[in-house]
């Protein structure tokens, strides 16, 4: 908005008397919400969901008897596969309720499937409560 800084995560901020989208750093999403904790814990979450991210390819995933990798984290079993057809897909399942899903979605290699498998998980806990 005042385009004197660098933004690195950005808020998208709306308002009724304003057609458009502002996108904004956490100061003046500060400032127009008028709220001084709600946009810093949005950006920490944020934060640390891309530093998870990042490392999440390294962790040491196992391998099922039916030889797929798959991780337990965060109260989720996560388990990626490769189909017939040479692309990989994946499934997540909620370990205290057995609630299950799996990727409609086809994945070139194991490595895509598996950082699917985690803006997955993301979505599931934010916008769907899961795991909690």
């Amino acid at each position: 908005m005042c385009e004197t800084q660098e933004i690195r995560y950005a808020h998208a901020m709306t308002h009724r008397d304003y057609a458009g989208e502002l996108h904004v750093g956490c100061v003046c999403a500060e400032k127009m919400e008028d709220d001084y904790t709600g946009p810093r814990l949005r950006e920490k979450a944020l934060r640390s969901a891309a530093g998870r991210k990042k490392r999440w390819l390294s962790r040491k995933w196992k391998t099922s008897a039916r030889g797929n990798a798959y991780l337990n984290t965060d109260g989720f079993n996560i388990t990626v596969y490769a189909n017939g057809d040479g692309s990989w897909g994946g499934r997540i399942e909620e370990q205290g309720t057995g609630r299950t899903i799996a990727s409609r979605r086809r994945y070139p290699t194991e490595d895509a499937a598996k950082l699917a498998a985690f803006d997955g998980m993301i979505f599931l806990k934010q916008k769907r409560g899961w795991g909690e």
